[in-house]
């Protein structure tokens, strides 16, 4: 696949350094971030971030995607990490205030085909905080549960429960 990719209505692309500002301002945000963990506001900590994830991404271990609507706004971002053996993490999960509830389901049908069928990926893993009721909700419609502690709740979601998901949100968007 060869990024920018235009899909569902929205344009998605590999994270750049130039992306910081945006990147902070949602993970700074005071009601996305009481679920993901925290970052400084240092936009030059957040380019070297970004540096250092970049050679990542060159060796296939982690893709940070952000994607746009089609005048070319940024609308949130998503990232897959901990690529290895046909597996990957899913999360870094965050939407503009003011982006719909499609462009949520977008761009998580988006990552996830991605990961799936262009990177032949056979389990996806996902750890969501308990607090975010919304969110956790949404994900155990297609995860399995694997694993709990206090802060955060463990799924995982396999190649026929993807075709599953895929095909649901697949329906939603159409």
């Amino acid at each position: 696949m060869q990024f920018p990719v235009h899909q569902y209505g929205l344009i998605f692309r590999l994270v750049e350094e130039s992306d910081a500002r945006f990147i902070l301002d949602l993970r700074t945000d005071k009601k996305l971030s009481q679920y993901i963990s925290p970052v400084e506001d240092d936009l030059d900590a957040q380019v070297e971030w970004i540096k250092r994830y970049k050679e990542r991404e060159k060796k296939g271990e982690e893709y940070y995607v952000l994607y746009e609507d089609e005048q070319h706004q940024p609308q949130g971002l998503v990232r897959l990490y901990n690529i290895k053996d046909k597996t990957f993490t899913s999360g870094s999960w965050l939407i503009r205030p003011g982006s719909d509830e499609l462009t949520a389901i977008k761009s998580d049908l988006f990552i996830i085909c991605f990961a799936f069928e262009e990177l032949k990926m056979e389990e996806c893993f996902i750890d969501v905080r308990k607090e975010n009721k919304k969110t956790l909700k949404y994900h155990k419609r297609f995860l399995t549960e694997i694993n709990e502690d206090e802060l955060s709740v463990y799924m995982v979601l396999n190649r026929a429960g993807y075709q599953r998901k895929k095909e649901f949100l697949m329906s939603i968007i159409a």
